[in-house]
Order: structure tokens, then sequence, then C-alpha cells
């Protein structure tokens, strides 16, 4: 392939970043306040209106806010990615942009299974990779009688979770531990646990697995998360490198079943999908 050939790929490419960035620096001045030229504005709003989105001011602030550090996200990830390619897979980051901008992100998954029938009461939350601690949170203003244990082993991250509980009020509702989860020992004492299965590798999850059967009390249902894989092959491919990356398996929909089933859930079976985050749940529950 020539030189030629490798930029006619690339440049479409360049110019998808540029805007991307474009997009983020309009919604961090509309969250800022911060004044800035006329004319450099009405560029960025004509990048975004170019890409389809000519009315950000339609967004609530929060959901601003929400864009912007996803935004943000990905673009730390990808700077990380391209200075250090090396590094063994894991989830070793230590960017506040990316520890508060996957944490910020996880917030949507306590509404997104609180949907389904088998959440809608939740009274203890096992959070497995709980990070910097914002899905516990969620969490627990979401199900306001819940206990909420949330699992880590790095620091970097539970230490910003200690401070994100703290100011949230909530050191008496969620206990966080420097703990893997194949060294679980908890025997019937949750109702529900949340296992991503983008931050471990599939043999980790078949120990965890077993681990959180015992974990669970007679009934409690485990919810496995995984990134539903998008139609485009780029995006795909995209997809598996971030997932890999962050020491995670990239498992479908039949696999997570399967290893569900071997771990001894009954009632394994998809949710249906809600929302445009690429999240798709499989749910087991422990036999009664």
């Amino acid at each position: 392939m020539s030189f030629e050939e490798v930029m006619a790929v690339v440049s479409p490419l360049l110019v998808a970043n540029d805007a991307l960035a474009a997009i983020g620096a309009e919604l961090s001045l509309k969250s800022s306040g911060e004044e800035a030229d006329a004319v450099f504005v009405s560029a960025l709003r004509s990048v975004s209106a170019a890409a389809g989105l000519p009315d950000l001011d339609g967004l609530a602030p929060q959901q601003q806010a929400m864009a912007l550090n996803i935004i943000r996200l990905y673009f730390a990830q990808a700077n990380e990615l391209l200075n250090d390619p090396g590094r063994p897979p894991g989830w070793t980051y230590t960017d506040p942009l990316v520890l508060e901008g996957m944490g910020r992100g996880s917030m949507m998954i306590p509404p997104m299974l609180a949907a389904a029938p088998e959440f809608e009461r939740v009274t203890s939350l096992l959070d497995v990779g709980t990070g910097v601690g914002w899905l516990a949170i969620a969490a627990a203003n979401l199900w306001p009688s819940a206990k909420v244990v949330g699992l880590d082993v790095w620091e970097p991250a539970l230490e910003r979770a200690r401070t994100n509980v703290k100011e949230a009020g909530l050191d008496d509702r969620i206990t966080l531990r420097n703990q893997d989860v194949t060294a679980l020992e908890d025997v019937d004492a949750y109702d529900c646990a949340w296992v991503p299965t983008f931050f471990l590798p599939e043999d980790a999850l078949i120990t965890a697995l077993a681990k959180i059967v015992d974990a669970l009390r007679p009934g409690g249902w485990v919810a496995l998360g995984r990134f539903e894989s998008p139609p485009d092959p780029l995006a795909q491919a995209t997809m598996a490198v971030r997932t890999i990356r962050g020491g995670g398996c990239t498992l479908d929909s039949k696999r997570s079943a399967e290893l569900l089933r071997s771990a001894g859930f009954a009632s394994v079976r998809d949710l249906e999908r809600a929302g445009p985050a690429p999240i798709a749940f499989v749910i087991g529950q422990k036999p009664r």
C-alpha cells in the first residue's frame, strides 16, 4: 500500500477527529460560560451543524456536561494509547479525565437496570469494579434503602472514590474495598451484583461468577454488562481495542449466558436495551 493510499483512508478520520474536538470545545464553552471570540464560536457552531448537531443548546446543562465528559474521556484514552501502545492490557489509568469520565458515564447503569422488574427494588448491591464510585453513588440515590459495597483493585481510582462518596454524604451506605472480586468471601450478602465484563478477562470473570453465586442471597440477581457490538466493522474493531486495552473481554450474548449458566445461575436472559448507550445486559438469578 502506498503512502498516498494510506493518507486517503486517514484523511477522513482526521476530519472526524477535528470535528469531535470542535464539538467538545463548543460544549466546554457552554458549560463554563467563558467568553470567546465571536467569529471562532460561530465557526465551532458551523462544525456542529455540519456534523448533524445544529442545536446543542437544546440539551439540558447536565446532558451537555455528560456529552463533554464522554468526548474528553475518548480523547484522553486515545492519547494514552498513542503514546504508550506497548503497555500490558489492564485498567491502569491515572488521568483524572479517564477515571472521572468513565465513572460519570457509569451513572447511567442503575437507572437502566431499574427499568427491569428484577431490579425495581434493590436493598444490597455489590458493585464490581467500582472505580471512582459514581455508579455506587447513583445506585444509592436511586434505591434509597440500598447498601452498596464497591470493589476495586486500582488504588488511584479508589482514592477518588472515597472523596466522591464522602462529598455525596453517603459514607454510611457505601463501603469501598480494595479487593479483587476473585477473592470475594461474602456469603448470602447481596440481592444484586453488577459485573462489567469490559474490565475483567474471561478467566477472571469465570472465577468471579463462582464467588458471586455464593455472595448473593437465594433469589438474588447478577447483571453482566457488556459492550454491544455495533454494526459498523470499524466501530467493532475500535471497541475491541478499547475493551482489551482496559483489561476486559469481548463477549457476545450467547457466551455471556453460557458463563452465567456454568456458574449456577438460572433464569438467564438478555435485558431489552434502552437508550443510546452501547451497553447490553445479560442477567441471571441465584436459585432459591
